[in-house]
C-alpha cells in the first residue's frame, strides 16, 4: 500500500467518523438531513480535489532541478515582460 492511498483511506475514515458523531448529536428530521447532505458534499469535494491534484502530484514527482529553475525564471520574468509590453503599448497608443 502506498502512502497516498493510505492517507486517502485515513482521511475517508476520519470523515465518516465525523459524520457519525455529527449525526449522533442531531435529532431526526430535516436538520439531520441537512447535516448529512453537508457532510456528503465535503466527502465529494475531498474526492474531487484529490482526483484533480493527482495529476499535479504526478507531474512534480519526477521534477528535476532544471524544471524547477525554468518555472522560477518564468515566474520571475513574467512581470517584467508584461510591464515592458504595457509601456510599449502605452507609447504606441500615444
Amino acid at each position: 500500500m502506498n502512502t497516498s492511498n493510505g492517507k486517502t483511506i485515513q482521511e475517508e475514515a476520519r470523515l465518516y467518523e465525523e459524520l457519525r458523531c455529527a449525526l449522533e448529536d442531531v435529532p431526526q428530521g430535516k436538520e439531520r438531513q441537512e447535516v448529512m447532505q453537508r457532510m456528503i458534499r465535503q466527502l465529494k469535494f475531498a474526492n474531487w480535489r484529490n482526483g484533480r491534484l493527482n495529476g499535479i502530484k504526478a507531474y512534480w514527482s519526477d521534477a528535476r532541478p532544471v524544471k524547477l529553475w525554468i518555472w522560477v525564471a518564468t515566474g520571475a520574468l513574467a512581470p517584467v515582460v508584461f510591464f515592458c509590453l504595457f509601456v510599449w503599448v502605452s507609447l504606441w497608443v500615444e
